[in-house]
C-alpha cells in the first residue's frame, strides 16, 4: 500500500495574481513565487492504498462514507501549476465537505478527503506513516503537509535551516519530521469491525518558510503513504 506523490517547481511570479485577487498581505509570504507541478505515478498526485496484510483483515478505502464502492487503492487528480501559498488560503471547510478530489478555484494544491473501514471481523491496530522516497532541490524544506483524521488537524514540516520567528498567530504549530525521510507516523488503536475513520490530506508549499526561496526552483519530491496491521495483532 503506498501514497505517492511528485512535486517540480518551476520559476513564475505571483504578483499579478496576488494584486488581480485583491489580497493584500504584508510580510506574510517569501519573497520568491515558484510555480510547483503535483503529479506522480499514473498521473495521480499522490496514491492511498492498504497493504496485503490489511486488506486480508478486512481494511478497505472509499472516496464514498457509505462505502458503496471500495477499494484497496486511492489515487487524486494531477495538479500542474501551483504556486507557494500559506494555510489562512487552505480553504478546509470545503475541503473536508468534498469526498475525493477538491479543487480550489483560487489556488492550486493537493486536497484528498477518503474514508478508511474495518470490514473485518476482528478489532485490530493499524499503524499509518508517510515517508519520503525521493527528493531533489531539498524541496522538503518548504512544503507542509496536513493530515486531518477525524476532524483533528496535525501539520508536519522539516525544520527550518536558520531560526527566527517567521510564522503568523494563524498558522498551527507543525510537528516536525521523524526524520529525514519518515514526515510521521501513527497507530489506529482499536479499530473495531464496521467503524470508518475519515482522513483528509492537504500538501502545499508554504509561502512563509524561509527556506520557500530560489533555492527550491527545479525540486521535487516523492512520498509514499501506508496503512499496515500493527505487527503484534
Amino acid at each position: 500500500m503506498r501514497l505517492s506523490t511528485v512535486l517540480g517547481i518551476r520559476r513564475i511570479k505571483l504578483r499579478n495574481r496576488i494584486f488581480s485577487l485583491g489580497i493584500i498581505i504584508t510580510g506574510m509570504l517569501s519573497l520568491v513565487f515558484g510555480v510547483v507541478t503535483f503529479y506522480g505515478q499514473n498521473a495521480g498526485n499522490f496514491v492511498m492504498s492498504v497493504d496485503t496484510a490489511a486488506r486480508l483483515r478486512g481494511i478497505v478505502l472509499s472516496t464514498d462514507p457509505e462505502f458503496e464502492t471500495k477499494s484497496a487503492r486511492l489515487m487524486s487528480d494531477p495538479i500542474n501549476e501551483a504556486r507557494d501559498i500559506t494555510y489562512a488560503w487552505l480553504k478546509l471547510d470545503e475541503i473536508t465537505q468534498t469526498n475525493g478530489n477538491y479543487t480550489d478555484i483560487d489556488h492550486d494544491y493537493v486536497a484528498y478527503t477518503f474514508y478508511l473501514k474495518n470490514e473485518g471481523m476482528e478489532t485490530v491496530d493499524l499503524n499509518y506513516y508517510i515517508r519520503i522516497t525521493e527528493v531533489y532541490n531539498n524541496l522538503d524544506r518548504g512544503i507542509r503537509i496536513l493530515v486531518i483524521e477525524d476532524g483533528v488537524e496535525t501539520m508536519y514540516m522539516k525544520r527550518d535551516t536558520i531560526s527566527g520567528n517567521f510564522y503568523p498567530e494563524y498558522m498551527p504549530e507543525a510537528e516536525y519530521f521523524l526524520t529525514d525521510n519518515t514526515v510521521m507516523r501513527k497507530m489506529i488503536v482499536n479499530l473495531k469491525p464496521e467503524q470508518v475513520k475519515k482522513f483528509s490530506i492537504v500538501v502545499w508549499l508554504e509561502g512563509n518558510d524561509p527556506d520557500t526561496t530560489d533555492d527550491l526552483l527545479g525540486g521535487m519530491i516523492k512520498m509514499q503513504m501506508n496503512f499496515t496491521i500493527n505487527r503484534l495483532n
